[in-house]
C-alpha cells in the first residue's frame, strides 16, 4: 500500500474534529467535577451516582460519610458523589 499525501489531509482534520467535539467536552467535564468534589465540606447536600439524596456528615481523604433520614450514615468513596445539590432540590427529592 503506498502512502498518499491526499490521504493524510483527510484524516488530519477528522481527527482534529473528533478531539474538538469528544475529548476536549470531557476533560472540561472531568475537571468541574473534581473541582466541586474538592469544595465538598461537612453539611452540604449531595447526590449520589446511585441516586441517594444525603448530607456530609464526615470527609477523611477518600471517603465521605453520608447522613441520612433517621440518622443513618453510610460511608461512599468520593467518586461516587455526582454533584451538589441546592437545598430546594434536596427538599424535593
Amino acid at each position: 500500500m503506498k502512502f498518499n499525501i491526499q490521504d493524510l489531509m483527510f484524516f488530519l482534520p477528522m481527527i482534529a474534529i473528533i478531539y474538538f467535539m469528544i475529548f476536549l467536552p470531557k476533560k472540561k467535564e472531568q475537571q468541574a467535577l473534581d473541582k466541586m468534589l474538592g469544595s465538598l465540606k461537612k453539611g452540604d447536600r449531595v447526590l449520589t451516582n446511585s441516586g441517594m439524596y444525603g448530607e456530609i456528615a464526615a470527609i477523611k481523604d477518600n471517603i465521605i460519610t453520608l447522613k441520612f433520614y433517621d440518622g443513618v450514615r453510610i460511608d461512599f468513596s468520593k467518586s461516587a458523589i455526582s454533584r451538589a445539590v441546592e437545598e430546594k432540590e434536596a427538599a424535593n427529592a
